[in-house]
């Protein structure tokens, strides 16, 4: 089986393992003993589509169940919840993060991606942060000399020679 070329397979395989730190007597462990139920191995195939292993966390009382999805190319973490975290993935280049109606992106370089509605900021790994909307686009520089403001009609910096603000 191949995979499209997209997508990298990652992981291969799922084994749901108990770790019990203390021995029968209550006392410590200096390593925990594993514990592998019975058949408690998934092969992760390349489709998804066609078979999916996940772990169903149920929760306690009014809590939202979770489902932890293990796929060949990211794990990601689910829950029905209308406030909160919604969902997780994980993935060898990325983590993202759902949070009501905001996805949080975080790259390995640093960068942080906040998408809300039609707005999206930018955390550059270097401490720069860019803001865009459809109504105008914000830098400022990690170290604060150089504030910038675009809209259709305007343009406003700010930087250590001195302040600009002209019509567009």
């Amino acid at each position: 089986m191949t995979l499209p070329s997209a997508t990298r397979q990652i992981w291969k395989s799922a084994e749901l393992l108990i770790a019990f730190h203390m021995n029968k007597k209550r006392e410590r462990r200096d390593s925990p003993f594993l514990w592998r139920p019975k058949e408690a191995f998934a092969r992760l195939l390349g489709d998804t589509s066609e078979q999916e292993a996940f772990i169903l966390m149920k929760a306690e009382g009014d809590a939202e169940d979770i489902q932890i999805k293990l796929h060949p190319d990211k794990i990601v973490v689910r829950r029905d919840h209308p406030l909160g975290w919604s969902g997780i993935a994980i993935d060898e280049d990325y983590v993202r993060v759902i949070v009501d109606n905001t996805t949080i992106r975080i790259s390995p370089d640093g960068t942080v991606t906040v998408e809300r509605d039609a707005e999206t900021t930018y955390l550059e790994g270097d401490g720069s942060i860019i803001k865009v909307s459809p109504d105008s686009e914000i830098l400022v520089s990690s170290d604060g000399d150089n504030i910038s403001r675009r809209t259709a009609s305007k343009l406003d910096a700010i930087t250590a020679d001195g302040i600009l603000s002209k019509a567009r």
